[in-house]
C-alpha cells in the first residue's frame, strides 16, 4: 500500500488497493531466470523513475527504445 500510494501520489486504502487493477510488475507470476527483466533501460542506461501523482495505472512511463 505504501509503495502504491508513493507511485501514484494518491491516498490508498486497504480497500483500494485490494480492488486497484495497478501491476507493479506485470506478469510476474510467469517470471523465469531466463525471463527479460520488466524494466529497461534507455540508450544512455538510465532507467525511469517514478511519477508521483501523474501516472496513476503504472508506476513508471515506458521508454520507447
Amino acid at each position: 500500500m505504501g509503495r502504491a500510494a508513493a507511485h501514484t501520489g494518491q491516498l490508498i486504502t486497504f480497500e483500494d488497493f485490494m480492488a486497484s487493477k495497478h501491476e507493479f510488475a506485470p506478469g510476474v507470476d510467469k517470471f523465469t531466470m531466463e525471463s527479460p527483466p520488466p524494466l529497461k533501460s534507455d540508450k544512455d542506461g538510465k532507467y525511469p523513475v517514478p511519477q508521483p501523482g501523474r501516472l496513476e495505472d503504472r508506476e513508471y512511463k515506458e521508454f520507447k527504445a
